[in-house]
């Protein structure tokens, strides 16, 4: 290992077998025939590719082919097709789960919604939220009452999330707490897994109050 240690995203290791290539000979619709030799990687970018394309392995490597310069080297030019089209989706996933796009989801929620990081500190809440707020919390102040408002939850945030990380598509429903100053409001929120990839965040639902 090289001991170098990112700053951001952790980097994946890499396995023996993916940077050994591999021999494969695919067939077009018109019959044309080729061998290629790819790393394992990048016959999985084709596979994906193909699937989403709805042709054959055989057509897309065709369809790249014909794209090819002169004395060009068509596995190179798999490889590069390979990375631009996942790069293409990656920037579509990240558009789509942005901060400013879960921000607007919450604010679309009819119901008292919120967004949890993981140190436990509410990076969003919608409109419902604050009316709940003014009908319980009597006589506080709205302008301040953000400031000193304590949001938690009955479960503790990292297992919260590890059990949603294990079950995809499931909600998980705890209780929560409010406080301001002297007053409590306690409840049960509906959590789940935030849309977003800038970093882990819960997205919780409250259902009663």
């Amino acid at each position: 290992m090289s001991g170098i240690e990112p700053a951001g995203d952790p980097l994946p290791i890499i396995d023996k077998e993916e940077v050994e290539p591999r021999f494969r000979a695919v067939v077009a619709r018109n019959g044309e025939r080729r061998g290629i030799r790819l790393e394992k990687i990048y016959w999985e970018g084709l596979s994906r590719m193909s699937a989403a394309g709805k042709i054959t392995t055989g057509d897309l490597v065709q369809y790249t082919a014909a794209q090819m310069p002169e004395g060009g080297n068509l596995t190179s030019l798999l490889r590069v097709l390979s990375l631009k089209w996942a790069l293409g989706r990656l920037a579509t996933v990240e558009e789509v789960s942005s901060l400013e796009n879960l921000g607007a989801l919450v604010q679309a929620s009819p119901s008292p919604t919120v967004v949890l990081t993981r140190e436990k500190r509410l990076q969003f809440f919608n409109e419902p939220f604050l009316v709940m707020l003014r009908q319980r919390l009597v006589g506080e102040d709205t302008s301040q009452l953000m400031k000193t408002l304590k949001f938690s939850i009955d479960t503790q945030i990292e297992d919260a999330m590890d059990t949603l990380q294990m079950n995809r598509g499931k909600t998980l429903n705890t209780g929560f707490t409010i406080s301001c100053a002297r007053q409590v409001v306690k409840g049960q929120i509906n959590l789940a897994l935030a849309p977003a990839h800038e970093k882990p965040m819960l997205i919780g639902y409250i259902s009663r109050y």
